[in-house]
């Protein structure tokens, strides 16, 4: 099982309902709407992104498979922007 949790690189602070952060190493930064920042909170503990989906479907109006793949669609950006690691 694959566990995500966040980049130690990255500072982040909340601003209104968003999220926003930047990575140190390149100076490139992001921001998440209220979802988005969702996850990132949900990630701060690492776990899986099926406990994520889990969470976030009961949260949400959202079916469990959509949910899923909201999930792994913000995993994989955010893996290949490196602001979250999976071990």
């Amino acid at each position: 099982m694959e566990i995500d949790c966040r980049n130690k690189q990255i500072i982040d602070a909340e601003l209104d309902d968003n999220q926003v952060m930047l990575r140190l190493k390149t100076g490139i930064d992001f921001g998440f709407n209220p979802v988005g920042k969702r996850i990132w909170d949900l990630i701060g503990e690492p776990q899986s992104p099926q406990e994520s989906t889990g969470i976030l479907s009961s949260e949400f109006e959202v079916t469990e498979e959509q949910c899923a793949r909201e999930v792994q669609a913000f995993t994989d950006k955010a893996v290949r922007y490196d602001i979250v690691i999976e071990r």
